[in-house]
């Protein structure tokens, strides 16, 4: 792994405490998009405190804020225990992991209420506390990438904005990922998720993407990264890229 800069940090230090915190659930446009994506989203982070994988919640509701930017005008602060609570009718297991199609589809049929009226607490519950009049943001379904396909993920984010994606997050070399360009030829599958916010051409280095994380702003570069862009859907990053229509 070339390119990028490794740096120890202490919200997790063991395997056991990484995956305890981790959400995945298994089964001529340059950075300038990226720095547009990023005013588009609220810039709110879990930390390990609680051990709730809710990063699933954290990306989708990045990509739906962002839409709802982009349709009102508004940057709304959505809520996390919303969904952490909410969906598991739709298979999601609250504190340990979901997927965030069935957030989209959660979304437009009931809506998700902002974070100061259902506040994150790092634990899920099966008592969802939502009501009707908490709703302030719907979408009108999802669009789904095709599987693998990195121009498709990089047509979406030019035309849409930010685009919530699965990767493998769960290697070390992500985990104390610090700068440059991420670059793990040995990722094996996609366990965390995360948001596309942009991507550019490094004049030495190559494309890259822009991703946003939500494991707080001592990680990465403010809590973002950039990783290796058409190399091969390098840790899966197109493999399950979705967004709300």
């Amino acid at each position: 792994m070339l390119g990028f800069l490794l740096v120890q940090i202490t919200f997790f230090q063991t395997d056991e405490e990484f995956y305890a915190m981790n959400g995945f659930q298994e089964i001529n446009e340059t950075s300038a998009h990226g720095r547009r994506h990023k005013r588009q989203t609220r810039e709110k982070y879990y930390t390990y405190d609680g051990e709730c994988g809710s990063c699933y919640a954290f990306g989708a509701l990045g990509a739906l804020e962002a839409y709802h930017k982009r349709k009102t005008g508004k940057l709304l602060d959505l809520s996390v225990q919303n969904v952490i609570d909410c969906t598991w009718y739709l298979g999601s297991n609250g504190c340990r992991g979901g997927w965030m199609i069935p957030i989209f589809i959660h979304a437009q049929k009931y809506g998700i209420a902002a974070e100061k009226k259902y506040p994150y607490v790092r634990r899920a519950s099966r008592s969802c506390k939502w009501r009707k009049e908490l709703a302030v943001a719907k979408d009108e379904g999802f669009y789904a990438i095709k599987p693998g396909d990195e121009l498709g993920l990089q047509h979406a984010v030019a035309k849409h904005g930010p685009v919530v994606v699965a990767m493998a997050g769960h290697r070390r070399g992500f985990r104390f990922y610090k700068s440059g360009i991420y670059n793990d030829p040995g990722c094996d599958k996609p366990t965390h998720a995360v948001l596309v916010v942009g991507y550019g051409t490094h004049k030495t280095l190559g494309d890259y993407w822009i991703v946003k994380n939500s494991w707080g702003t001592h990680w990465g570069r403010n809590g973002y990264a950039y990783m290796t862009r058409n190399k091969g859907n390098m840790c899966f990053i197109a493999t399950f890229a979705s967004l709300p229509a």
